[in-house]
């Protein structure tokens, strides 16, 4: 088994490029953890879909991994990186050894784990797929959060019946007038499932605002 020592890990429900972090991240230090050489389209799978484990590696990494807690070492039960000699992504298992946390790595951490990938044969990894991730893996960060926050202000202006708000968020993504309350919400949801455009990000700006002010700019302005 080869092992990664010394690098920064960021668990999260949905994975994060390195140049997204956070400072209030959560980063565990890892002191070792195994890696494994796999197929590209392994990779993707861990990274798009809801996965578990079903595979004599479970054994394999089984308390293997170490990682710093405060003045202590503690073994995690699942963890591992996976790697296709291009990117490396860490995992995480639940007891049920369904993946439940994943995480990029720093660059020059990403380059050494790649490196010493080239001495890994290529590991065959028995998976079943259960599901899509619910993450937004082709969204940066702030998108992602830009689109959940949307997202949430029309859910709320809906169900509250605020026509106001919801005319108005209609007015500044679509630059036209509608009254059928249905419609509007519709389409305001439909839109985010398209990609997060210059207009949502300034009709997120404005919400902050309003949200702080809880006044809303005039229509005619």
């Amino acid at each position: 088994m080869i092992y990664i020592y010394d690098i920064l890990l960021n668990f999260n429900n949905e994975f994060y490029e390195f140049y997204e972090w956070e400072k209030s991240d959560l980063l565990f230090h890892t002191k070792k953890i195994p890696i494994y050489k796999v197929e590209t389209k392994v990779i993707e799978d861990f990274l798009t879909k809801k996965v578990i484990i079903d595979s004599p590696l479970l054994l394999e990494i089984y308390n293997k991994t170490e990682m710093f807690d405060n003045k202590k070492v503690k073994t995690i039960p699942y963890a591992f990186l996976l790697t296709d000699s291009y990117r490396v992504i860490g995992v995480l298992l639940n007891e049920d050894h369904v993946v439940i946390k994943i995480s990029d790595l720093l660059l020059d951490e990403e380059e050494d784990a790649r490196e010493i990938s080239k001495r890994c044969n290529f590991k065959e990894l028995t998976y079943n797929i259960i599901g899509s991730r619910k993450n937004h893996y082709f969204l940066t960060r702030r998108e992602t959060k830009i689109k959940k926050y949307l997202q949430l202000e029309i859910k709320n202006a809906y169900q509250t019946n605020d026509i106001l708000r919801l005319e108005y968020l209609y007015f500044e993504l679509f630059n036209k007038n509608c009254l059928d309350k249905d419609k509007i919400y519709q389409e305001l949801m439909e839109s985010l499932q398209l990609e997060i455009t210059e207009k949502h990000i300034k009709l997120f700006e404005i919400m902050k605002l309003y949200s702080a002010n809880k006044k809303l700019p005039n229509l005619t302005n």
